[in-house]
């Protein structure tokens, strides 16, 4: 055991021990004859989570995540909207700010990165170059466009690859034993899985995949094959452009400050006419030299399964084609300075003593803004899911507890409503308020943090449940923060717990992939409420009207439960997983 989780392990004992002193002290709440007023209390309480209809959640949704917000970016206008929004409902519920003074914001500072421009040069084997510059809403006769990455100055010769595809059950081979480190690898964008109802490429073979197999190989960058006309093209650069000069790689300023540490190489796509010059086909036979690599690669595969059963055939072999050409990519960059804010509301709690700790419940209000364009022409991410939804949810969590202190009833705990900003680019403003706690992380009891809690994922829908929510936390970390939130459960919503992911193991490591994290890494117990990924996810198409208000009701009434368990119960929970301790003490802090 580690010096730091000793000294947390005593924490933890000291406060138990403290507690059962308390009990027998006869001055405090905690005695045995305040259970039955503990649980009076508790019904008391619980009566008023009927305010938190679906029509009061889907009222402050429809506007929260309309296009008025513009996506709610951190450190934009419309996150400061945002905020307002949430403030202006706080002061209606006469809930006062959290920070000193009632002040409703805690401001965090942030270190962030703008692009000015993205140059791309094309140089002939003869010398000759074309310059496409793209800035800020302008983007004239531009032969390129960058999709991802780009932080670093590039330079290579460009070599075709085909789909860029090594599969060794087909036998296709279009990377192994090509000469692509220092240069830029060109491909067709839509991997051929299938070809007249036969298998080509294993559909684990994913575009990922693929790139990053490249780009371990050596590959400078990755540039896709348009198959947009030049009008097509252009119109996807400009609208591109729009956005270029969007902040990115934010971070604290207190905890980082040693400028941008983007993704160095580059994913790109050129224009149809500029990449059929560079294979040395018409444009006009691009589709067609397409298709003949396709049914060559299923002549490959084809001769691979015949040897198989037969030995050896004669197949189609792909030969790897050197453009001639060469390309460097410069960005051009600055670093500037921003501004953020976290939201939070507090109500006071009933017991003299007990009102000093706090039970804190967390959303992200923000999302990602302002994106390239989908399908629809759409390009601004609403978030009504992501966190839209979360963050409604505690607002109705907040009306509720408002109602009940109106008529004079209050838990014996402190509530926090803390709605944070920054998710998005990386846990920033709950890790602000981690490192900055406006009430001491020793008297903070727990997190329930709620993040996606208003669509249902593919796996409940194609089984007809839709009163489910992930639970993440609980056993994992604290066995009686988990008692606590079923009892909740059983009390409001009763919904279905889904623990899929409540798996230190789990791939997808959603116990530290919301803002509860930064709560957890300090040992505080925490619950994670979530409902699974959707196709809306971080798109254009995440819209208020797909919400499933009924069960956001049902699920908001389960986090108002569950902070009435906490902020009454007399021995509060702690973290008693041996195995989340050990995992947090190694995690970087």
């Amino acid at each position: 055991m580690t010096p730091s989780t000793i000294l947390l392990t005593k924490r933890f004992s000291i406060l138990v021990s403290t507690l059962f002193i308390l009990s027998f002290s006869g001055c405090s709440i905690l005695s045995k004859t305040s259970v039955p007023a503990t649980q009076e209390l508790n019904t008391q309480l619980y009566a008023f989570q009927e305010v938190i209809t679906p029509e009061l959640l889907k009222d402050h949704l429809m506007i929260f995540a309309s296009d008025e917000f513009m996506g709610r970016e951190t450190a934009t206008e419309h996150e400061r909207m945002a905020a307002n929004y949430l403030i202006n409902q706080y002061q209606k519920l006469n809930l006062p700010g959290g920070g000193a003074n009632n002040s409703y914001l805690q401001a965090f500072s942030l270190d962030a990165t703008v692009t000015d421009s993205l140059v791309f040069t094309l140089t002939s084997a003869t010398g000759v170059t074309t310059v496409s510059r793209i800035s800020q809403g302008n983007a004239p006769n531009a032969e390129f466009q960058m999709l991802f990455g780009g932080s670093d100055n590039l330079n290579g010769e460009i070599v075709f690859l085909g789909f860029g595809v090594a599969d060794e059950a087909s036998g296709i081979d279009q990377v192994v034993g090509a000469e692509i480190e220092g240069k830029w690898v060109m491909v067709f964008r839509d991997i051929p899985y299938t070809y007249n109802g036969m298998d080509l490429v294993s559909s684990s073979i994913t575009n990922n995949v693929r790139i990053g197999a490249l780009l371990q190989a050596g590959a400078t960058g990755v540039i896709y094959i348009s198959e947009s006309d030049p009008l097509e093209f252009a119109s996807d650069v400009e609208a591109g452009s729009v956005i270029l000069s969007k902040p990115s790689n934010l971070r604290l300023s207190y905890r980082e400050s040693a400028g941008f540490r983007g993704f160095g190489r580059v994913v790109a796509e050129a224009r149809a006419d500029v990449a059929a010059e560079l294979i040395g086909v018409a444009v006009e036979d691009l589709a067609g030299y397409k298709q003949s690599l396709v049914e060559s690669m299923a002549q490959t595969a084809s001769g691979t399964a015949t040897a198989l059963e037969n030995g050896p055939v004669t197949s189609a072999a792909f030969e790897p084609i050197a453009s001639g050409y060469s390309l460097s990519f410069q960005p051009h960059r600055r670093e500037v300075k921003l501004e953020s804010n976290n939201v939070m509301a507090f109500l006071e709690g009933s017991d003299p003593v007990l009102k000093e700790e706090v039970v804190i419940l967390t959303s992200h209000y923000d999302h990602i803004g302002i994106t390239l364009p989908d399908e629809s022409g759409d390009m601004i991410n609403n978030g009504a899911d992501d966190d839209g939804s979360g963050t409604i949810s505690l607002l109705g969590v907040a009306t509720a507890f408002s109602k009940a202190a109106e008529n004079g009833v209050r838990p014996k705990r402190s509530v926090l409503f803390l709605n944070v900003s920054g998710e998005e680019k990386g846990l920033l403003g709950s890790r602000y308020y981690s490192d900055h706690p406006v009430y001491p992380i020793e008297n903070t009891v727990a997190n329930l943090n709620s993040d996606m809690v208003g669509r249902s994922d593919d796996a409940h829908l194609s089984e007809g449940v839709t009163e489910y929510v992930y639970l993440i936390g609980g056993p994992i970390i604290s066995s009686g923060l988990d008692s606590l939130v079923t009892v909740a459960n059983q009390k409001s919503g009763n919904v279905l717990f889904d623990y899929k992911y409540n798996d230190l193991n789990d791939p997808n490591q959603f116990y530290r992939r919301s803002d509860h994290w930064n709560f957890g890494r300090l040992g505080i117990p925490f619950s994670f409420f979530f409902t699974g990924v959707h196709e809306d996810y971080h798109r254009p198409s995440d819209h208020p009207e797909k919400i499933d208000y009924n069960k956001l009701s049902k699920i908001s009434q389960v986090i108002f439960g569950s902070a009435i368990e906490l902020a009454n119960v007399d021995q509060r929970p702690v973290v008693d997983n041996q195995e989340f301790i050990e995992k947090t003490q190694a995690q970087p802090r």
